[in-house]
């Protein structure tokens, strides 16, 4: 494998090392302990099985798109959050987890295809791109607001709860990427926790 398996496993891994301790300080303090996963609304261009498209790439780095790799990362951190908040209800734990688009920054994620078209791009769009500050909002407030307590396992955009693609909505595919998930960490030595 060339790496394509941390498309989907960055969030589990950090989860599975973490997850424990978070539960356990959340029942001693009482204090809900709250996950944010930060996404995209770009997880709405993948479609099609996300676990074969894995595979595809792994074996083939020619069938590789960075655009649709990048919307497949973004998916799997909102499936992983609806996962993530279904298991935490079951083990009643004081824990919540939610995911968050924080809008569309200048950031360097085009810098490999820089250029005129693209610096052109952003020129024309920069009054609709947000700041820092305005884009760390959302997290900001699933993070901290009281309105949140107890909400898990939703998708928010500028402060308001959202709708997902139907594919990020599908709990099936979110508790088959958990398991695929699983599977990866268990034959790979190099990902083990």
């Amino acid at each position: 494998m060339f790496g394509c398996e941390y498309i989907l496993l960055g969030h589990f891994l950090l989860t599975k090392l973490l997850l424990k301790k978070m539960i356990s300080t959340a029942k001693t303090t009482g204090v809900q302990g709250r996950i944010v996963n930060v996404s995209s609304s770009i997880h709405t261009w993948f479609s099609g099985d996300m676990i074969r498209y894995l595979g595809l790439i792994t074996k083939n780095k020619s069938e590789y798109d960075g655009t649709r790799a990048y919307a497949l990362s973004k998916l799997a951190n909102v499936l992983h959050t609806k996962e993530l908040a279904q298991r935490l209800k079951e083990m009643e734990a004081n824990v919540t987890a939610n995911c968050v688009h924080p809008g569309i920054v200048r950031t360097r994620l085009t810098r490999d295809r820089e250029g005129l078209i693209t610096d052109l791009v952003f020129f024309l769009a920069s009054k609709l791109l947000k700041t820092i500050p305005q884009a760390a909002a959302t997290t900001c407030y699933v993070a901290t607001n009281p309105r949140v307590v107890n909400v898990s396992g939703k998708y928010y955009s500028d402060c308001n709860e959202a709708s997902t693609s139907k594919l990020g909505s599908n709990l099936s595919e979110a508790a088959r990427l958990w398991s695929a998930s699983e599977i990866m960490v268990s034959t790979n030595p190099n990902l083990k926790s």
